[in-house]
């Protein structure tokens, strides 16, 4: 009976560890501490497999530059049209509703938290 609680305890303390692990390092992605290689581990290996030259070397980086500027844009973007949605799609349904059933919709369903902060957290990512 000792030897099983003694494995027994160790298994939880590794799936513990495991789940603080993999709880730490998904933070850390998300709050930007750690990050994916992204611009500059693809622009280092461009460099070495072409042995680009200085000037090429210069317009890739202000292209990937220029494409990351685009794509920030374009989330915004969509960030925005995905807020708009959302509160349409909210008043839609208040307006469907009885008087009474609007002061309860009010009360409980208050306009959902939109925006960058939240829409991650509100779809289960």
């Amino acid at each position: 009976m000792g030897n099983s609680l003694k494995w027994g305890g160790m298994m939880l303390a590794l799936l513990a560890g495991l789940l603080l692990g993999f709880a730490l390092t998904t933070s850390a992605y998300r709050f930007h501490l750690l990050q994916f290689p992204g611009r500059r581990g693809f622009i280092e290996r461009l460099d070495s497999e072409l042995k680009l030259s200085p000037d090429q070397l210069h317009q890739i980086e202000n292209l990937l530059r220029d494409s990351h500027t685009k794509m920030e844009k374009l989330h915004e973007d969509f960030q925005h049209q995905h807020d708009e949605i959302i509160y349409q799609t909210h008043d839609q349904i208040r307006a469907l509703l009885t008087p009474e059933q609007q002061q309860t919709f009010d009360r409980v369903f208050s306009h959902p938290p939109v925006g960058p902060e939240h829409w991650h957290h509100e779809h289960g990512d």
